[in-house]
């Protein structure tokens, strides 16, 4: 049995993440409650999208359905991705190589594009954006895209990068880069995170 000061759900998620994978039997005996009880907090778990099930076969026997975390459950767990990325940014910058960091943006930005634009070349502004706003949700931006006075907008409520583009606005310069040579069109910035506002906000016009 499982002793635990985190709640029911967190433990499931933590004994997921220690096994890898685990039966409904085999959750409800290692937090000794009833299988009733686990299936409950299983729905909502993966309801919330934060594990998967997954069917296992047996050497014998029927196969068994088990349990394993998905992506949004692994990023429950810290991780230090973003320090070591602030760390090996500041250690560039203390050693003067500010222009280094410039081309490791300019060289991200140059790849992106290539490896997103050919697709798209010929679209319309309206596909373009629509395309882009699969692109940006693939890489976890949490895209919107709106109608106001006649004018097309872009927002984006997620960065996963803000942090680090609070310390290295070039960060955001690069992604904006990224935007305007993919749209081919010019675009006005209303807000961005990294500036403290509640999302990135682009009002967009064809050139």
């Amino acid at each position: 049995m499982l002793i635990n000061t985190r709640n029911t759900k967190e433990q499931i998620l933590a004994l997921l993440k220690q096994y890898g994978s685990l039966t409904i039997m085999e959750l409800s005996n290692e937090l000794g409650i009833t299988e009733m009880a686990v299936r409950r907090h299983v729905q909502t778990l993966e309801r919330d999208k934060l594990i998967r099930s997954n069917v296992k076969k047996q050497t014998m026997g029927r196969p068994s359905k088990v349990y394993e975390l998905a992506e949004q459950g692994e990023n429950f767990f810290p991780k230090k991705y973003k320090e070591l990325s602030l760390e090996i940014l500041n250690g560039l910058k203390e050693a003067g190589q500010e222009d280094l960091i410039k081309q490791i943006l300019e060289k991200k930005r140059e790849q992106f594009l290539e490896q997103y634009k050919l697709d798209h070349k010929q679209e319309a502004l309206a596909e373009k954006l629509e395309s882009l706003k699969r692109i940006q949700e693939r890489e976890g931006y949490m895209p919107q895209i709106e109608k106001q006075d006649g004018k097309l907008h872009f927002k984006e409520l997620n960065c996963p990068y803000v942090e680090i583009a609070k310390e290295y606005p070039g960060i955001c310069q690069a992604e904006r880069e990224f935007i305007k040579k993919f749209l081919d069109a010019d675009f006005t910035t209303l807000s961005s995170m990294a500036e403290g506002h509640t999302c990135c906000h682009y009002s967009i016009q064809e050139n």
